[in-house]
C-alpha cells in the first residue's frame, strides 16, 4: 500500500501523462480482446486521464487479413474508452500479412495500418526512420519500423530485408537524424518497438544513430516481452538499462499480451514541475504497480516556475 500511496500523491503533481504500451501480438481475435480488456479495464479504474498513448507496434500476429481487421476494430473499440488519442508505431509483426503474402501483392500492404488510418495517428510515414510529437514542454521522437512503398525493401528486428541495396538510408542519415534530435529545444523522450544497443532484443539500425544527444531524456520500447525466456534470454525480466556507455535510461514496456510474456503490462509515464520523470509499471493481470523509477532531470539545476 506504501507504493500505491506514492504513486497517488504523485499523480496530482503531473503535468503530462503518457500511457505506453507494446505487443498485444495476438492470431486469436478473443484472446487480443481478452488481453485489451484486461489492461484498459484495470487503467481505468486507476481514475488517471492520459494526455497521449503511445502504442510501440505488434498489435497484431499472422497473416489472415480478415483476424487482423477484426483485433483493430475491437482495440480501436476498446482504448477508445480512454479518450486519448494514440500514436502508433510499426513493428515486425505488423508485417506479417505482406512479408506471407508478397507474391501475390503488387506492392507493400499493411491491413492493421489501413484499418486504423484517420483513427490512429501514424507519426512516422511508412518509408521513413522517424517522426517528432510535440507534447509540451516535451518533444517526443517516435522510430518506426519502415519499408518502401513498393515493398522492395523494409526492416524488422533492426535490418534491412529485401533488396537491401534500394535501402535509401545511410549511416550519415542516421547521424543527421541524431543531430536533429539534438536541435530540439525542449527535453527529448524517444519511443520505439525496439531498444537502443544495452536494452532487450536491440536495433543494429537505432545503433547508428549513437551517441545520442545529451536532451534526450529516455527511450521507451517494446519488443521483448517480460518474462518471455525463448526470445529474450537471460533479459526476461530485465525492464529497466541505460544505452550503451551513456547515462540515458531505456525502459522495456511489453506486453500487453500474457503468453509469451508472463503477465499484461504496461507502463504510465508522468512528468512534473521540476523535470523529473516518473515511470510506473503496471501488472494488469495481478491489478497491481510492480515498480516504480524517478528520472530526476541532471542537466540542470534550474525548475520550471
Amino acid at each position: 500500500m506504501v507504493m500505491d500511496e506514492q504513486i497517488s500523491q504523485l499523480h496530482m503533481r503531473a503535468v503530462r501523462r503518457i500511457w505506453l504500451i507494446s505487443d498485444l501480438q495476438q492470431c486469436i481475435p478473443a484472446q487480443a480482446e481478452a488481453h485489451i480488456r484486461t489492461a484498459v479495464q484495470d487503467f481505468l479504474s486507476l481514475e488517471v486521464p492520459v494526455d497521449l498513448i503511445a502504442y510501440l507496434g505488434d498489435a497484431t500476429e499472422g497473416d489472415d487479413e480478415g483476424r487482423i481487421r477484426i483485433m483493430a476494430r475491437t482495440q480501436r473499440d476498446v482504448i477508445g474508452q480512454m479518450g486519448a488519442p494514440v500514436y502508433y508505431v510499426l513493428g515486425n509483426h505488423d508485417f506479417d500479412f505482406y512479408r506471407n503474402h508478397r507474391a501475390a501483392l503488387s506492392g507493400l500492404r499493411l491491413p492493421f495500418r489501413e484499418e486504423m488510418e484517420g483513427i490512429w495517428h501514424f507519426p512516422v510515414k511508412t518509408e521513413e526512420i522517424a517522426g517528432f510529437v510535440e507534447l509540451d514542454p516535451l518533444m517526443l521522437c517516435f522510430f518506426s519500423d519502415h519499408a518502401a512503398r513498393d515493398g522492395a525493401w523494409l526492416t524488422t528486428h533492426g535490418v534491412v530485408h529485401g533488396d537491401a541495396s534500394t535501402y535509401p538510408y545511410t549511416q550519415d542519415d542516421y547521424r543527421a537524424l541524431s543531430r536533429r534530435i539534438g536541435q530540439c529545444a525542449k527535453p527529448v523522450i524517444t519511443l520505439s518497438h525496439y531498444a537502443f544497443p544495452g536494452g532487450n532484443r536491440p536495433s543494429d539500425l537505432l545503433s547508428k544513430m549513437l551517441p545520442l544527444p545529451g536532451n534526450v531524456r529516455l527511450h521507451i520500447y517494446g519488443h521483448a516481452h517480460i518474462g518471455d525466456r525463448q526470445w529474450a534470454g537471460k533479459d526476461a525480466f530485465r525492464k529497466i538499462a541505460c544505452v550503451d556507455d551513456q547515462a540515458i535510461v531505456q525502459v522495456d514496456v511489453a506486453s500487453l499480451e500474457k503468453g509469451r510474456g508472463n503477465a499484461v503490462r504496461s507502463v504510465l509515464l508522468e512528468y512534473y514541475p521540476d523535470r523529473t520523470i516518473g515511470l510506473f509499471f503496471r501488472n494488469h493481470t495481478l491489478r497491481t504497480w510492480d515498480h516504480m523509477l524517478m528520472l530526476r532531470d541532471e542537466s540542470t539545476e534550474e525548475t520550471m516556475k
